[in-house]
């Protein structure tokens, strides 16, 4: 298994992406691009009306918003915010208890 960090990928984004229609679709073409390590939908709300979430993993913040411009070009989404990591508190692979 690939550590980004250990590749030099230091600079990941949340992309939070407004799908309307074809969710199916789109988050498949998301989940296509290499630099995705991470593709879920999840409910939207009013106050919150992105429904798919993508983990991008880049060199710089530059590259990471770059490849965030080519999703949108390949799914037609263009209501997309992207949440840059300030500071990483945990970071672990899960670990299932079997004692409960």
């Amino acid at each position: 298994v690939l550590n980004h960090q250990e590749a030099g990928y230091k600079h990941n984004a949340m992309g939070v992406w407004q799908v309307a229609a074809r969710v199916q679709e789109v988050g498949a073409v998301m989940a296509s691009f290499p630099q995705v390590s991470h593709c879920y939908e999840r409910p939207s709300s009013p106050q919150w009306p992105y429904n798919l979430y993508t983990m991008i993993h880049g060199h710089s913040k530059e590259e990471c918003t770059a490849i965030a411009e080519r999703i949108s070009t390949a799914t037609g989404v263009v209501n997309y915010k992207l949440l840059f990591s300030i500071r990483e508190f945990k970071k672990t692979s899960m670990e299932y208890f079997n004692d409960l």
